[in-house]
């Protein structure tokens, strides 16, 4: 038997295209592209990445100094690839790493390579598959099309001798040979979803109430108006025809003097102010009508903190770590140290898979750059000077609810020296009397 949920749809679509040899990474090919501008729009989502990054990456490797030893040409260190790789394992579960070799078939040279500008080569194709396409810019954000030849193809990661023997010979010569790439992807033959897949429809969500409240603050936070007045004939006319283009002919919409006043009267530095409209009779004077619409406050509110929610939720991230205003002043840290220690479990596989990889593609380094063979990484330390400053608010909190000071005075400095919500503060100060 067969179950058909017409309601729900593949969040990416794989299909071949010939026309660059590779797998398009959804109908559009700019999946990762698309993510990455949601994700920027959204505090939340952003904030959301940036914690897991930090966690999955930890306090660094384990073996003292190991993080300085230089990997290529450019400087790079392995601290700064270990950055890199997090960030993108944090976000779209995979990563890559472009590797090329000496003519001894040691690795010579190891370089990172952003996820987003890595494509699947087409498996259909005898010239494309086993092989990844490299581009900068398959959003088409900087040119309207893809050009092919701009396209770099890397073969899979195989440190094996005479794999890397026959790639030589294919590209013509070490000389022309362009190297491997190692691309971790936890799907099998297909491309990942990003972590956080499943609500990325409130990164676009958050982003648009940004949008919202950003418009509200321009215009002032000023009812929307209506205003009527007689048709203009001698200050511009603006029925010019749809063949004219705009700025040109007799016809070019010039605006008025009225619409100038008016709409410098726009936004927040200008509410309140007051203009002056001048008309000779009763027949020519302008009619402002307002016009009621609903007030969204409320509702966006409530939608903004559901919406932040199932960003936090979605990226698995403790709540204590994102949503600092749910942290009250008398946990001592105890919450957020609680927190970290769960991050840092629930990141402990990330870790481990970065570890593992790193000691497989150094392995063949063609220098020690680690003699030990430890790679792994610390977790992320809870800062017990957190702890400390906690027990030390807590004394002077506890001193002054018990002190003999009117409790108007008690909730101001709960609420303006510790940060308290007016709420608990008078919560609070009550439980103490």
């Amino acid at each position: 038997m067969k179950t058909y949920l017409p309601q729900i749809e593949r969040r990416i679509l794989v299909r071949p295209n010939q026309t660059f040899g590779i797998l398009n990474y959804d109908l559009d090919n700019a999946y990762p592209q698309r993510m990455l501008e949601l994700v920027a729009a959204s505090p939340t989502a952003k904030d959301c990445w940036n914690k897991r990054a930090k966690f999955i990456a930890g306090n660094g490797f384990e073996e003292p100094g190991l993080g300085k030893q230089i990997i290529n040409q450019k400087g790079l260190t392995l601290a700064k690839l270990l950055k890199a790789v997090a960030t993108d394992k944090a976000l779209f579960t995979g990563f890559g790493i472009h590797v090329n070799y000496n003519a001894n078939f040691k690795v010579a040279s190891v370089n990172y390579v952003k996820f987003e500008d890595i494509r699947l080569g087409d498996i259909d194709s005898p010239g494309t598959a086993d092989k990844y396409a490299l581009y900068s810019d398959w959003g088409r954000k900087t040119w309207k099309n893809i050009m092919r030849n701009k396209i770099t193809f890397l073969d899979k990661y195989n440190p094996d001798k005479q794999t890397i023997k026959n790639q030589v010979l294919a590209a013509g010569g070490w000389e022309k040979y362009k190297g491997q790439l190692y691309y971790f992807n936890p799907e099998v033959d297909d491309y990942p979803l990003i972590e956080a897949d499943s609500v990325w429809e409130d990164f676009e969500t958050e982003a648009g109430i940004k949008i919202f409240n950003n418009r509200e603050v321009t215009t002032g936070f000023l009812p929307s108006t209506m205003l009527f007045m007689q048709s203009r004939r001698e200050e511009a006319d603006n029925s010019r025809p749809d063949n004219d283009p705009a700025g040109a002919g007799p016809y070019a919409n010039t605006p008025s003097q009225l619409e100038k006043d008016l709409g410098s009267f726009q936004g927040a530095k200008s509410a309140q102010k007051i203009i002056v409209i001048e008309y000779e009779d009763e027949t020519s004077k302008p009619e402002f009508k307002p016009y009621s619409i609903q007030n969204n406050d409320k509702l966006f509110a409530t939608t903004e903190k559901s919406v932040e929610a199932r960003i936090i939720k979605g990226f698995s991230v403790p709540k204590d770590l994102i949503n600092s205003e749910g942290a009250s002043g008398l946990s001592n840290g105890g919450e957020k140290k609680e927190a970290i220690r769960e991050f840092n479990d629930n990141t402990a596989p990330d870790r481990l898979e970065l570890s593992e990889v790193f000691a497989e593609i150094f392995g063949h380094y063609y220098t020690a750059v680690n003699p030990t063979g430890n790679w792994n990484l610390l977790q992320v330390p809870a800062n017990v000077a957190d702890d400390i400053t906690g027990i030390k608010a807590g004394a002077s909190i506890n001193q002054l609810l018990l002190a003999d000071i009117p409790a108007e005075n008690k909730i101001a400095t709960l609420v303006y020296a510790y940060g308290f919500k007016m709420a608990e503060a008078q919560q609070m100060v009550s439980v103490g009397e």
